[in-house]
């Protein structure tokens, strides 16, 4: 074979995600428009590729992988809801959202596992749930700061909850490694995972509000044509595996 067999299931997979999402975006507006399901897995997609990179090359692949999975994906569920709300009732639901915040927390202790090990990311959750969670209710949830607009900014609100958050999640990461034995690398710890959150936290507050107005202006032609391109990549990718066997012969 000139590849492998599961580099080409991979061609596979990745041609049959480019074909469903391209198909979302030819029916953008059957499916509701930014309001849908496109919005959401725009906005889950744009944020857990943020948080995948930041975490991924501070703790590996492993670490930013679930950390983009889960994070990006309760960051897009949260503003997704919030902005459905504000269009019908003219007000944000979220701000003092604790169970939020404590899925955040066992988010980062699970992506912690593969490499600090099942006990270390298990303490290491718990001590965020709790502590994101009375963070939500003190109106630092990311909600709070809900305001789409076409240019990047950072509001105060944004930037301390950010340094709160990175606060917190040091703490917790400090505090695990202490009980878990490892006193040594306990402070070192601590202090990086609170510096990659907030770096992250700061990063996202200056994007999201130009990620929102985006999404929800979303021009039909432009998506039309991604949809396309989309389908058409996803037709590519599907055929190496058959070019390939066809070459190899």
């Amino acid at each position: 074979m000139i590849i492998a067999d599961k580099t080409l299931a991979w061609f596979g997979v990745a041609g049959t995600l480019c074909d469903a999402v391209g198909g979302l975006y030819l029916t953008y507006d059957l499916l509701g428009g930014s309001r849908g399901p496109l919005g959401l897995i725009t906005r889950a997609a744009t944020y857990g590729l943020i948080f995948a990179l930041g975490y991924g090359l501070a703790f590996g692949p492993a670490f930013g992988a679930i950390a983009g999975l889960c994070l990006g994906g309760i960051l897009a569920f949260e503003l997704w809801r919030v902005a459905h709300h504000q269009r019908a009732y003219g007000s944000s639901p979220l701000y003092h959202a604790g169970a939020s915040g404590a899925a955040r927390g066992f988010a980062l202790g699970m992506a912690s596992m593969p490499r600090f090990g099942w006990r270390f990311g298990a303490l290491f959750g718990v001590l965020n749930a709790a502590f994101l969670s009375v963070a939500h209710r003190l109106n630092f949830a990311a909600t709070r700061d809900y305001a789409p607009t076409p240019h990047l900014r950072l509001s105060a609100h944004a930037r301390n909850g950010a340094l709160a958050r990175a606060v917190e999640i040091g703490a917790a990461g400090a505090i695990t490694g202490w009980i878990e034995g490892r006193r040594g690398h306990a402070a070192g710890f601590g202090m990086a995972i609170g510096l990659v959150v907030g770096l992250i936290g700061l990063v996202v507050g200056v994007v999201s509000p130009a990620v929102e107005w985006r999404i929800e202006n979303l021009p039909e032609r432009a998506l039309a044509a991604l949809g396309f391109a989309l389908i058409a990549l996803g037709l590519i990718f599907q055929s190496v595996q058959y070019v390939t066997v066809i070459v190899g012969r």
